[in-house]
């Protein structure tokens, strides 16, 4: 899967249990997420002083809402 990442915007890191990670921005993360990865079966993480930190469901939430976007996933 390619994605192209829009370096004005959040970018996201999504990793896999099976040790898969994919790098997005969060208008395709819905899509990386339904299409790639199984529910619970994932960890997202956003950059932070160039750190990955873990994203929080209420983070989440909040940045879909703030972006208007629907969140398609459970996380």
């Amino acid at each position: 899967m390619k994605t192209t990442i829009n370096n004005s915007l959040k970018v996201f890191q999504v990793i896999t249990s099976t040790g898969y990670h994919f790098f997005c921005n969060i208008d395709q993360l819905n899509y990386v997420i339904c299409s790639e990865c199984k529910t619970g079966y994932f960890k997202i993480y956003h950059f932070w002083n160039n750190k990955p930190k873990l994203v929080t469901k209420k983070y989440l939430a909040e940045l879909f809402e703030s972006n208007q976007i629907k969140q398609e996933f459970y996380y």
